[in-house]
């Protein structure tokens, strides 16, 4: 039986390429996929009680290892939560990469579920 190919298998095997061990998150439903994609390739995936938590984490991990620490959140709120520490991770340029989720490019724009203009937040 072949697995089901999608973008968070996509994801996951990218990670992986790269070394990552470690994905930090909050879980949500626009990144579920992903998550999984990343546990197949044996990243473990941790789950945080806050965004900002999984960036922090992600920052350390990227000091301490040298390879980027990767942080996955869910959209709108789930992003904007992650400014103050993807800032701080910034101002140290640690290599860090910040995976976050977002509406159905269908929906984009027509009110649906934290669908905001995430790019302008940079």
């Amino acid at each position: 039986m072949t697995a089901e190919m999608n973008g968070g298998v996509l994801v996951g095997e990218v990670l992986q390429k790269q070394n990552v061990r470690f994905l930090y998150t909050l879980c949500g439903g626009h990144i579920s996929p992903i998550l999984v994609g990343a546990a197949q390739q044996g990243i473990r995936v941790i789950d945080v009680r806050h965004e900002a938590t999984a960036v922090f984490a992600a920052n350390a991990t990227a000091r301490l290892t040298g390879i980027p620490g990767v942080a996955a959140v869910t959209a709108g709120p789930g992003v904007t939560n992650t400014i103050t520490a993807l800032k701080n991770a910034q101002m140290a340029q640690s290599p860090l990469v910040l995976i976050g989720g977002s509406a159905a490019t269908l929906l984009k724009g027509r009110g649906a579920l934290q669908d905001i203009n995430q790019l302008s937040l940079g």
